[in-house]
């Protein structure tokens, strides 16, 4: 009788075991706390990285068009300026214009998608009448530019600042004048990334 007690015992004390066993597998694992999401990322010139290469056109308040190439990096950005023209000069003879330029720009503001810029740009145009005159003038624009990054490649652009230009005459001969008047722009540029 003993030993069925004694057998009894380690029935009862083995199925206790099981059970207890049984539910502490049913217990699920502490778990750990979440990862921190990755810190956001931001695709305009402002991101650090700055845009790289692009080109561009634009129009002045004159009404005046350029084409452009941008260099532009996360503080800064250079930019290559190029106009062509062709026109009448009220009669038979037709005047052309090309011009050229370069211009710097300090991002002195950035914003998530936008920059806010301090710079000028330094430009020289020649117009050449069919009559044989000509003219050069160049010009020195101090001003400031703010684009706006509508995508991470399109950043529309607008400027204003004076023009100080300098240079000589259509008749021929020279005259040197500081004139210094207000300019502004309007341009896209695509960014290759």
């Amino acid at each position: 009788m003993n030993r069925n007690k004694l057998m009894m015992s380690l029935i009862a004390v083995a199925l206790l075991g099981l059970s207890a066993t049984a539910q502490a597998q049913d217990t699920p694992p502490p778990s750990e706390p979440p990862p921190p999401p990755p810190p956001a990322t931001h695709h305009s010139s402002s991101s650090g990285d700055g845009a790289g290469i692009g080109v561009g056109a634009g129009v002045t308040l004159t009404g005046g068009a350029f084409g452009q190439f941008v260099y532009d990096q996360p503080i800064w950005h250079l930019e290559g300026l190029f106009t062509f023209g062709s026109f009448s000069n009220g009669g038979a003879d037709r005047a052309t214009a090309i011009g050229f330029g370069a211009g710097g720009w300090y991002h002195f503001h950035r914003g998530q998608a936008s920059d806010f810029s301090l710079g000028g740009a330094l430009t020289v145009q020649t117009v050449s009448a069919g009559g044989g005159g000509s003219a050069t003038v160049t010009a020195f624009e101090p001003g400031a530019q703010v684009r706006a990054f509508i995508t991470p490649n399109v950043a529309l652009s607008a400027r204003v600042g004076l023009a100080f230009q300098f240079g000589d005459t259509m008749g021929g001969g020279t005259d040197i004048q500081l004139l210094g008047q207000a300019q502004g722009a309007f341009g896209f540029t695509y960014f290759f990334r």
